[in-house]
């Protein structure tokens, strides 16, 4: 709505965005999230029943994203298909943009395990040998998705993002089965 902050989020970046939160190593209170949606803003409410249904609707696409981690399952609100033509692929740049909102969000957390990782028997026994390179290589997916123009002007050849964009769903579906790993087997 015209009378939401400047700098909240679109739908696309929402979405990506609760993915990523959804997702990750940690379980995050809505208070903890929200803030971001409206660019750490007042969404100014004009009403309580506003806000009530407001939060609900962002809750219930939250929860929706925890099922889908849940089920290794990822349906992405857009074509996952490159296209030389910016205007075409600027949903899924958004949504990617929002998910890597996300992964920062989480970015401690995942830092801690990282390093811990190093040194942990208990990680090690869980995790991937390469947990370090895939979440690398999930990242860098998500980023070249992101902005294809800023990929290609550091690298990736043009040709290979159509690739790149094809893995996008596989790369979240790894980060939530990364992030189930962790949360599952960080509790006491």
């Amino acid at each position: 709505a015209p009378e939401r902050p400047a700098y909240r989020m679109n739908f696309f970046q929402l979405d990506g965005y609760l993915r990523a939160i959804a997702g990750g190593p940690g379980d995050a209170l809505h208070s903890d999230w929200v803030p971001l949606v409206f660019g750490d803003q007042s969404p100014d409410f004009t009403s309580e029943e506003e806000s009530t249904r407001i939060t609900k609707a962002l809750i219930s696409l939250y929860t929706w994203h925890r099922e889908q981690v849940l089920a290794d399952l990822c349906e992405l609100p857009f074509a996952p298909v490159y296209s030389p033509d910016k205007q075409d692929r600027l949903n899924g740049e958004q949504w990617a943009r929002g998910f890597m909102q996300g992964y920062i969000f989480w970015q401690d957390i995942w830092s801690q395990i990282l390093d811990e990782y190093q040194t942990s028997a208990k990680l090690a026994a869980i995790l991937p040998t390469s947990v370090d390179d895939e979440i690398d290589a999930i990242l860098a997916t998500v980023s070249c998705v992101a902005d294809a123009e800023y990929a290609t002007m550091n690298g990736v050849n043009p040709a290979d993002l159509t690739e790149l964009f094809s893995r996008l769903p596989q790369s979240v579906i790894d980060y939530g089965r990364l992030g189930r790993l962790v949360r599952h087997n960080s509790r006491p």
